[in-house]
C-alpha cells in the first residue's frame, strides 16, 4: 500500500472544482481523497441563490477512472445544501456525478468509449464493472439521445406508463404523446429513477404529464412541472372502474353467494350502449337479483357517460354527482371509491383541455413486447 499527494491533474483529469487529498494505492484499487472546493449557487429545483449547510453530507467511494490495471476511486465528500425559499434538500456535485450512481461521468464515457469496439465481456474482465452496470450506461446513453430529440420543442406533453415486459420486472416508458415520440424505456419502475430521468427535460416547457391513478406519479410530476397540468389517462380511469365492477361481481358470486351460482363477468364490462336490448334486460334482471352490484354498475356507466362529453362543464356536472354519490353510499368500497375520484378530479377533468391520452404510450409498449418477442427477449 503506497500513500502520497497528486495535484489531481493526471489522474482527475476533466473533473473540475474537486479539492484532491492523498493519494492511496491498494493491490486492486487506488483510492484519491476528495472533496467539492466550490459551494453550489443555485437551488436546482427553483434556483434560488439562497442556500445553505444542511447536515454533515456524505462521504462514499465512487468510481472514477482506471491507471495501470487498477480503477481508479473517489473517497468524495459532499456537502448537503438546504434551499431557503423552497425548502427542499440536496446533495452538491450534480455535474460530477449522477444521483444514485456509483461511478462518477468520466467514469460512465470512459466504460463507455471500451464498448466502442469491445464486448460486453471484455469490458466487464479489464475494467471489473458488472454487466448489469455496463447495460445500465448504455440505456441510459440512448435514454439521453432520446430526450435530445424534444429539447427544442416549444411545449412538451409527456406520456408516463408502467408496463412488465414478457412478465419482467416493471418499467416505465415515457414519450411526447402530441409529437408522438418515444423518450425513454426506463430500467427499472423506481421513482428515484423515473425523478432522475425527468429531470433532464425542460421544466418550464411541460405542459401537461399524462399518467396512471398512481399518487406517487401524480406527486412527482407536481413536484417536478409546477405548471403543468397533470391529465389522468382516460383509459386507465375507465379500466380502474370496470376493476371495480369486477371485483364486486366477484365477492357477490363467492363470498355473499358461496360460489353456489355463477355471475357472468363480461356482460358487465361491455359498455351500456353497446349492449342489445335483450342484453340490457338481462343486466337490469342480475342487478335486481344482487342489489349489491348496483351502485358498482351505475357508477361505471356514469363514468363513461363522463369521458362522451365534449366540455369541461358538462364532464365537471357528471363527476361531481358521482362523487357526491358514492361517498354517501352504504358500501365503504363505494365511498373508498369515491374519495379517490375527489382526489384525483381536477387531473381527470384536464383531460377535457387537450382530451390527451396515453394511446400513444400503450401503442409503444405494445411494439416494445412484440420486438422482444421476434428476437427471443
Amino acid at each position: 500500500m503506497a500513500r502520497g499527494q497528486d495535484n489531481g491533474i493526471t489522474i482527475l483529469l476533466g473533473v473540475k472544482d474537486v479539492k484532491v487529498g492523498e493519494v492511496t494505492e491498494y493491490e486492486d484499487r487506488i483510492v484519491v481523497k476528495a472533496s467539492m472546493e466550490k459551494k453550489e449557487e443555485k437551488c436546482p429545483y427553483c434556483g434560488s441563490e439562497k442556500l445553505y449547510k444542511h447536515g454533515k453530507g456524505r462521504t462514499r467511494q465512487v468510481l472514477h477512472s482506471w491507471s495501470r490495471g487498477k480503477g481508479v476511486y473517489l473517497e468524495l465528500k459532499r456537502r448537503r445544501w438546504k434551499c431557503r425559499d423552497c425548502k427542499r434538500t440536496f446533495t452538491e456535485g450534480k455535474e460530477l456525478i449522477r444521483p444514485y450512481s456509483r461511478i462518477t461521468k468520466v467514469g460512465e464515457v470512459e466504460a463507455l468509449w471500451q464498448l466502442k469496439d469491445r464486448s460486453f465481456a471484455q469490458v466487464q474482465r479489464d475494467l471489473g464493472i458488472s454487466y448489469s452496470t455496463l447495460r445500465r450506461l448504455l440505456e441510459r446513453l440512448i435514454d439521453d439521445n432520446m430526450l435530445s430529440s424534444i429539447q427544442n420543442e416549444d411545449e412538451i406533453h409527456l406520456g408516463i406508463d408502467e408496463h412488465s415486459f414478457r412478465h419482467q420486472d416493471l418499467v416505465y416508458t415515457v414519450t411526447e404523446v402530441k409529437q408522438r415520440k418515444m423518450i425513454g424505456v426506463l430500467r427499472d419502475d423506481r421513482i428515484a429513477t423515473l425523478r432522475e430521468f425527468l429531470s433532464n427535460i425542460p421544466q418550464d416547457k411541460v405542459k401537461e404529464v399524462c399518467i396512471d391513478l398512481k399518487q406517487s406519479l401524480k406527486k412527482l410530476a407536481e413536484d417536478l412541472f409546477p405548471k403543468a397540468q397533470v391529465v389522468a389517462d382516460a383509459f386507465h380511469v375507465i379500466a380502474d372502474a370496470n376493476k371495480r365492477m369486477d371485483e364486486a361481481r366477484r365477492i357477490e358470486q363467492d363470498v355473499y353467494q358461496k360460489r353456489k351460482v355463477k355471475i357472468p363477468k363480461k356482460i358487465f364490462l361491455i359498455g351500456r350502449e353497446k349492449l342489445s336490448q335483450e342484453n340490457k334486460q338481462k343486466v337490469d334482471d342480475l342487478l335486481g337479483k344482487y342489489p349489491t352490484l348496483q351502485g358498482f354498475y351505475w357508477a361505471k356507466e356514469k363514468i363513461r357517460e363522463l369521458y362522451r362529453q365534449t366540455d369541461r362543464e358538462k364532464a365537471t356536472k357528471i363527476l361531481d354527482n358521482i362523487i357526491f354519490n358514492l361517498k354517501v353510499a352504504d358500501d365503504a368500497e363505494l365511498v373508498r371509491w369515491g374519495n379517490t375520484l375527489k382526489k384525483w378530479r381536477e387531473p381527470i377533468l384536464n383531460y377535457f383541455h387537450n382530451r390527451t391520452t396515453n394511446g400513444y404510450t400503450e401503442g409503444c409498449n405494445t411494439k416494445i413486447k412484440m420486438l422482444k418477442r421476434n428476437i427471443g427477449g
